[in-house]
């Protein structure tokens, strides 16, 4: 019987984090527990199973080590997860394949291309004839090592991301045809002097309208017709994750093509050449918003929900969520119907020992990473206290678009934010948690706050908030905050990243 082995290994590392290393990882699955916790779910290691059951395939799992998105990973960790995952291969006899659910853009210390490294390793012990298919994180960085020691990369296609199933089966269906001699993949590469802009590269809105106005929507939608061409295998387009400050933290496009280098060559190339015109288009369709400008457009707004974003203070991308500066900004304008966010465990202590109903006088935010914002001084009473674990029913990022329904129940996933409190200040809410906040209604309803019933909304972000906010936002609002996921990159000192680059530089 034919048997691939199956992990799954990485992390978003932003080296401007101010918490880095960072050694605890958000999920740990070994051997069997990787296939059972994925088994009928919509993941990447869902679709692998889904179709390599169906062939009658022996699974063969290993390791599931993610870190999540955040900081440079420390070097034992990466270490010590990197070994569990190969000895695993090493001690699982003859292979015929492997696939990987990988995100791309990691970075350890004394390893700034941490999954290249692994996938060399992995190369070293399979051997160069047994294919390796990797599945990555649209934001992931596609280095050279990546390129040489893995068979197949394939990309999500979708931003916010909401095909991670769908790209998992098509790398274990490319798999089976490999192994059946059907086909010989050989990958190409366009790599652009470009900091791919998140903000501006979405591929889908709730109003169709709006997608069919987003350029990097426009790119996609040509993307899906030109892999039709006959020979062409896959394609991606990786934005990239610049925050990662590696010199191949760029936008960068991913032709696989069968057997005919030449022709992965020109397609790629093709794709390449769209993106990098369209690149001044990607800054103009989301453009930043000074804060003062952004607030006050709140306040003025005849109803809401308005979604301020918090793009400096990005969730998603590494960021502490303790940006203090909407909120200061709401509280200066006397600003009512608000709702903010911000990770701070002090807060939360203090809110835990006087008890819901009691007032507190509080620094709240600005401890976490001290070189962007500072700590706001309120006078809140509490409203709620609870653990921080909560469901995430509707539509998110990762899961799928789905306009005013919840996900099928299989799709539900569980988060734990930390223990978590509902300060108010003169008619702002204050959500004060110790692990980082979440960017879906789910967060909000789990204090007792409906964001479809608040007039402002601020949601620490980029891309991610899309999947669940659209549908109900009048308006989204991208605030030009400062920290580490700022996408004017202000106040961030680049060192590895290769110049001219744009939009840093004028090319």
């Amino acid at each position: 019987m034919t048997r691939i082995a199956i992990g799954s290994f990485g992390a978003e590392s932003n080296s401007f984090s101010a918490e880095s290393p960072i050694n605890e990882l958000v999920e740990v699955l070994l051997d069997q527990d990787l296939l059972q916790s994925n088994a009928g779910k919509k993941t990447v290691i869902g679709g692998f199973i889904d179709v390599l059951q169906n062939a009658q395939v022996e699974l063969i799992p290993t390791v599931k080590a993610y870190w999540g998105t955040t900081g440079i990973i420390g070097k034992n960790s990466f270490e010590y997860y990197k070994s569990e995952l190969c000895k695993r291969l090493a001690q699982s006899g003859k292979l015929d394949g492997v696939l990987l659910d990988m995100h791309g853009a990691m970075v350890a210390e004394d390893a700034p291309d941490a999954e290249g490294i692994l996938l060399k390793e992995i190369r070293e012990i399979v051997g160069d004839e047994v294919p390796i298919i990797c599945v990555l994180d649209l934001h992931g960085n596609i280095t050279d090592l990546k390129i040489k020691s893995a068979t197949a990369i394939l990309g999500y296609r979708s931003n916010p991301h909401i095909d991670l199933y769908e790209r998992g089966r098509k790398a274990a269906q490319l798999m089976l045809k490999i192994l059946k001699k059907k086909v010989k993949p050989v990958m190409q590469i366009k790599r652009l002097p470009m900091l791919g802009p998140n903000l501006g590269m979405s591929t889908w809105s709730y109003n169709r309208l709006e997608t069919k106005k987003l350029p990097f929507a426009k790119i996609m939608r040509r993307v899906f017709t030109l892999e039709k061409t006959r020979g062409i295998l896959d394609l991606s387009v990786f934005i990239g994750f610049p925050y990662a400050d590696i010199p191949e933290c760029l936008t960068t496009v991913v032709a696989i093509a069968d057997n005919d280098p030449a022709l992965a060559q020109r397609i790629a190339n093709k794709v390449g050449d769209m993106v990098w015109n369209s690149r001044n288009k990607f800054l103009k369709i989301r453009p930043l918003i000074p804060v003062e400008e952004a607030v006050e457009r709140a306040i003025q707004a005849k109803e809401g929900p308005i979604i301020l974003v918090d793009v400096g203070d990005n969730s998603g991308g590494g960021a502490p969520c303790d940006n203090t500066v909407i909120l200061e900004e709401l509280i200066k304008r006397n600003a009512k119907d608000a709702v903010v966010p911000i990770r701070d465990p002090e807060a939360v202590s203090a809110a835990m020992n006087v008890g819901v109903g009691k007032e507190i006088e509080i620094d709240v935010g600005g401890k976490i990473d001290k070189r962007f914002y500072k700590p706001v001084k309120v006078k809140a009473r509490v409203r709620l206290l609870f653990d921080g674990k909560y469901m995430i029913r509707g539509p998110h990022h990762g899961g799928f678009k789905i306009k005013g329904r919840l996900l099928p129940r299989e799709a539900w996933k569980m988060v734990d934010a930390g223990k978590t409190a509902l300060l108010e200040v003169d008619g702002i809410e204050i959500i004060v948690s110790e692990g980082r906040v979440g960017m879906e209604q789910d967060y909000y309803k789990a204090v007792g706050v409906d964001p479809s019933q608040r007039k402002i909304v601020v949601v620490k972000s980029h891309q991610a908030h899309r999947a669940s906010f659209e549908s109900i936002a009048r308006q989204i609002i991208e605030v030009d905050t400062p920290g580490v996921t700022s996408p004017s990159y202000k106040g961030l000192s680049f060192k590895n990243i290769p110049r001219p680059v744009f939009p840093l530089d004028p090319i």
